[in-house]
């Protein structure tokens, strides 16, 4: 028998395909760019603070902007999703596409300047594809997905709760597919180096597809809920008109 994909498969699925492409935008980012994480800013900080106390001036200009940029993608993710109408899981997409394309033609020296475009769209990308099924769960890296995966299974062995076991099983393919990811984006940059960027374009495609997918269902299952939630309004009205008499 066939089973239905539910509302809360189609979100995991997503977040588990977005959770790759960061896994693909780390390892191209860290490869090519002598170890730098574009999809953070921890590593960057830390960096900057060793440059300026080695008064290393010019290397801290160059982490220094990182940071509007990074800060640029978060904010802008938000603005565009709280205050318009814009379909904002497809632009990330477009952005990402955008962001590769843009880092492939940049030099690879001085080495930041190549990933300015990765810090912008991991952080659109972060802001955009941030929680999946009630669980918040970033897609660019890992580090909170594996606590909480642990922690979810802990709780479950503890518990025998099932929504535990919920919680486990989302984290730990997050981390699973961001490691995946990983793997694809270092197979890429050894063969391609920099054109590696346009095999992002891969996974990106694939969850273009998931989305469109998740909205025709969206749209399909609408007027059945709409028909289902008429139907037990009058059926409360009926039971309340009963009540009353």
């Amino acid at each position: 028998m066939k089973q239905k994909v539910t509302k809360d498969n189609w979100e995991a699925l997503i977040h588990w395909n977005f959770a790759l492409v960061g896994g693909f935008l780390g390892a191209y980012a860290i490869l090519l760019h002598m170890g730098n994480f574009g999809s953070a800013q921890t590593g960057n900080i830390m960096e900057m603070a060793a440059s300026l106390v080695s008064g290393e001036w010019y290397d801290v200009l160059l982490r220094f902007l990182a940071l509007p940029l990074f800060g640029g993608g978060v904010v802008i993710s938000y603005l565009l999703t709280n205050y318009t109408n814009i379909n904002m899981r497809k632009l990330a997409i477009v952005v990402d596409a955008a962001g590769l394309v843009a880092s492939s033609l940049l030099p690879l020296q001085p080495v930041l300047v190549g990933l300015y475009p990765i810090f912008f769209c991991s952080a659109f990308q972060w802001g955009v594809y941030s929680s999946a099924n009630g669980y918040n769960s970033a897609t660019i890296f890992s580090s909170n997905n594996f606590k909480q995966a642990v922690l979810g299974w802990t709780q479950y062995f503890l518990t025998k709760d099932p929504e535990f076991k919920k919680k486990g099983i989302l984290y730990t393919n997050t981390v699973l597919s961001f490691f995946i990811g990983a793997c694809y984006g270092a197979v890429a940059v050894n063969t391609f180096a920099v054109r590696a960027a346009y095999l992002g374009f891969v996974p990106l495609a694939t969850g273009w597809i998931l989305v469109v997918k998740h909205s025709m269902v969206l749209e399909a299952e609408r007027p059945q809920e709409i028909a289902k939630e008429a139907e037990t309004e009058l059926e409360d009205a009926q039971r309340l008109e009963t009540e009353q008499k």
